[in-house]
């Protein structure tokens, strides 16, 4: 759970708006529905991605490089990616 303000998509304007519109554009379909697994009762999700909404060239860049790192023309599926995430996570002490 993030502690930050965050701007959810839905409500982002002007450059937030435009960031993540061209952040969620590189992502695979399948990486833009929420996993029942991290789904809160009031049906929200966390995101790594809104915590960056405070500050939208951040989040534009960052997110846009992991973007580009699950292009579908690079030879990791998404179990790969995955397992990759979960491993960084584990070893950072992170739930993500």
């Amino acid at each position: 759970m993030t502690w930050i303000p965050v701007i959810p998509p839905q409500q982002a304007e002007g450059e937030l708006r435009t960031a993540y519109e061209m952040v969620y554009s590189l992502y695979p379909p399948e990486y833009q529905q929420a996993i029942d697994a991290v789904r809160k009762a009031d049906g929200t999700t966390d995101s790594i991605v809104a915590v960056h909404s405070l500050m939208p060239r951040a989040l534009l860049h960052s997110m846009s490089a992991y973007g580009a790192m699950l292009a579908p023309d690079l030879p990791l599926s998404r179990r790969q990616h995955e397992m990759i995430a979960t491993v960084v996570s584990a070893l950072n002490s992170c739930f993500y």
